[in-house]
């Protein structure tokens, strides 16, 4: 089985999900492909990417749906498939798939679904607004769409997506790239990894932890990510300036790195006021399989990866007080820190160990093919 897996921002740094499934098929050979490299492709990845994408074909791709500058490698290759991820992109290579009547499988992943129209209209990008235009064909044309959380796929059938095409898929990670975190060190390293943007919802651990250095003056808050929020952030955590460390956007191995040294892994999720919601939060998975406790929100699909009371807490969305109470509390025992990330480690081994997705994925690309090919048609 050969399938063309299409992202056209191609290997940004935030996304390397990407290749980490594809990575760990057993059957599907795949070539990922876009309009433009957001990052340094990795090694032994097949991948493709127009020799131009200039002005003139960036408004043929938006505006004429033309996808002609994709045609040379599907001429070159006999994929069974494209799969698509975010529904923006879905849409952008709905008239490839036709044209070839090839299954065009997309992952829902979030923002794609969560966000109102009027903000995809609102926001300048070509791409966003077209979607807010055009988005029902994709709903009606597109084969099957994967949510990567039960939440996402409430959300999708708000927004309108059909029932029959909508299957629950995770992701995952693989638990063997992660070194386990010794929950008995001395140092106090609470870790956020994130983009600074409303929908991480940073300003609140920031207050949280105002309260928390009060009692462990010697805590560190370590935040890995960039974005728009970064200065008012940082002008918010001054008064604990020498507690709370911006690291910026960094590699996905100086992430793994610091969650091996960290105490607790904090997503504070909050719902955006463009509608904005998470997904699901693999940096969750990525704590959890490194033996961190997580303290997570009430919020998106953080709960089916943050079992309350088992491997973290989960706590009311903007709630400072509620959020500063489950820090206390993890950073007060190496013991429950201990327990919660032995349990956390099972969870993602069980439920969430990307070998095992990988698989199930390849099993999802098959009966969308066998389905196509016999009624045209794929209900999931």
């Amino acid at each position: 089985m050969k399938s063309a897996v299409f992202r056209f921002q191609l290997f940004k740094p935030s996304e390397t999900f990407v290749v980490s499934q594809m990575r760990h098929f057993q059957s599907t050979q795949t070539t990922l492909f876009g309009g433009r490299l957001f990052g340094k492709a990795p090694e032994n990845v097949d991948y493709f990417v127009p020799s131009t994408m200039g002005i003139s074909e960036l408004i043929r791709f938006y505006a004429l749906s033309d996808c002609s500058m994709f045609q040379k490698m599907f001429d070159q290759k006999n994929f069974d498939l494209i799969h698509a991820h975010f529904s923006i992109d879905g849409l952008l290579i709905l008239p490839l798939a036709r044209s070839l009547n090839l299954p065009l499988v997309t992952t829902l992943h979030g923002f794609d679904v969560s966000r109102s129209r009027a903000s995809f209209l609102s926001s300048g990008r070509p791409a966003l607004m077209r979607y807010a235009l055009f988005q029902d064909s994709l709903k009606q044309e597109g084969d099957l769409f994967i949510c990567v959380s039960e939440f996402i796929k409430n959300k999708a059938l708000e927004a309108g997506f059909p029932e029959k095409k909508l299957i629950t898929h995770y992701i995952g990670i693989d638990p063997d790239d992660f070194r386990q975190s010794p929950q008995e060190h001395t140092d106090l390293r609470v870790v956020h990894i994130a983009r600074l943007v409303e929908k991480k919802g940073t300003e609140y651990l920031i207050k949280a932890f105002q309260a928390i250095v009060k009692k462990y003056p010697e805590a560190q808050l370590i935040i890995i990510g960039d974005g728009p929020l970064k200065e008012s952030l940082q002008s918010l955590a001054a008064p604990i300036a020498n507690n709370v460390q911006f690291k910026g956007s960094q590699p996905h191995a100086f992430i793994r790195e610091e969650l091996s040294k960290a105490s607790v892994l904090v997503l504070p999720s909050v719902t955006a006021s463009n509608g904005d919601a998470e997904g699901l939060g693999l940096v969750l998975l990525e704590a959890a399989a490194s033996g961190v406790p997580v303290v997570g929100t009430r919020h998106g699909g953080i709960p089916e990866a943050v079992v309350n009371d088992e491997n973290g807490y989960l706590v009311a969305e903007r709630d400072v007080s509620q959020l500063a109470e489950a820090l206390d509390a993890l950073l007060a025992s190496d013991a429950l820190r201990s327990r919660f990330g032995l349990a956390g480690r099972e969870l993602v081994n069980d439920k969430f160990n990307i070998k095992k997705q990988s698989r199930l994925l390849e099993d999802i690309y098959s009966q969308s093919m066998t389905l196509k090919a016999s009624t045209g048609k794929i209900n999931a």
